[in-house]
């Protein structure tokens, strides 16, 4: 994190530099992937005003406060900041565990069914159930793939259609792979 600071109509004190580090530095708790933050402050008569603009990947984040002193003037606009980069960190983990109606967040999973409990009065039972991992491959690379680890199937994104496909072994030899459809 790069801190620079400006200071008009007076100068700034080596220890106000250093409350100013401890103070911003602190953001660092709630966001660790701050990569710049510009300091401005002004005195104004007896108004002292800081501007604190925080800029992180993506996003940038702006707090000015002004009170009778530089160092009051900094502490609230460092909760400011921490507010309003706890509220954006929220809403990113918020969206992140909640994806959008329209979007497709489900881990598809394997379930191992006991063969005595097809076609029973109890309906099926499930003894384990194996979570895969859908990865992104071409269809010749998902057949060998397939081969290179025993199956005899293989479920995965395909790299040319951007579609979900399913590839097997046939009982005649050959492969034969499935498309979803959209």
């Amino acid at each position: 994190m790069i801190i620079t600071t400006t200071a008009r109509h007076f100068e700034a004190s080596p220890e106000l530099i250093v409350h100013i580090e401890e103070r911003i530095g602190r953001l660092k708790r709630y966001f660790d992937h701050i990569l710049n933050v510009h300091v401005i402050m002004d005195v104004e008569k007896f108004r002292h005003i800081a501007e604190v603009n925080v800029h992180v990947n993506g996003h940038d984040f702006t707090a000015k406060e002004e009170s009778e002193d530089m160092y009051g003037s900094i502490d609230l606009s460092a909760k400011s900041l921490e507010r309003q980069i706890k509220k954006f960190k929220g809403k990113m983990i918020d969206n992140h565990h909640h994806p959008r109606k329209n979007g497709f967040k489900q881990v598809p999973a394997e379930r191992i069914i006991k063969a005595e409990s097809v076609g029973s009065e109890d309906g099926i039972a499930v003894m384990d159930q194996i979570p895969h991992e859908i990865v992104h491959l071409s269809v010749e690379e998902a057949i060998v793939s397939m081969v290179d680890r025993e199956k005899d199937f293989l479920l995965f994104n395909n790299l040319e259609s951007g579609k979900l496909n399913f590839v097997y072994k046939r009982a005649d030899g050959h492969y034969g792979v499935i498309d979803s459809l959209d």
